[in-house]
């Protein structure tokens, strides 16, 4: 008699993982939409690290790269495109003129609010869905998971399962 297969994944519960995505690409998605409702079609989610960590008075490159936590070559890319579009302004800097100084222009304090708005009523919004001490500590559980480093990380022992090629029979 042939044993049947089943995959031991199917009747689990989402990972938590899947679950953290699946919320930041619904939040990506509102604040996209907002920024095309707001005249601003060409801005992404995915430029909101540069805007994020931006100082007022400018920011050098590699500044914006390390709290962004991008490599110089990908905060760059960011930049260029951001900059072709009339969100940023890059000089040299005062004192050393191969830095480059990035600031804001009129248009790119506009994302700014925008973005700021989207991700205020977000949040009004979660603390009606789940509660303002729920979002508190989802806050809080969510920074200590995004801090932990691959060295802290408790890895799994993945040779203890089966090994390639094997399959789970049903329990």
């Amino acid at each position: 008699m042939v044993k049947s297969l089943t995959n031991p994944l199917r009747d689990r519960p989402t990972p938590l993982g899947s679950l953290i995505t699946a919320a930041g690409q619904r939040l990506s998605s509102e604040l996209d939409a907002a920024l095309r409702a707001a005249g601003l079609p060409d801005l992404r989610a995915a430029h909101a690290p540069i805007f994020m960590v931006i100082d007022a008075e400018g920011t050098r490159v590699t500044e914006l790269a390390e709290r962004t936590k991008m490599t110089k070559q990908a905060a760059g890319e960011l930049i260029r495109y951001l900059t072709d579009r009339g969100y940023l302004q890059v000089t040299p800097g005062p004192t050393d003129k191969r830095a480059r100084i990035v600031r804001l222009t009129a248009r790119g304090w506009d994302a700014v609010s925008t973005g700021e708005r989207v991700i205020a009523a977000f949040d009004r919004w979660l603390e009606h869905r789940i509660g303002a001490e729920q979002v508190v500590e989802l806050r809080q559980t969510l920074t200590a998971i995004a801090a932990t480093t691959s060295a802290q990380w408790p890895a799994p022992d993945v040779m203890t399962g089966p090994s390639e090629g094997q399959r789970h029979d049903p329990v």
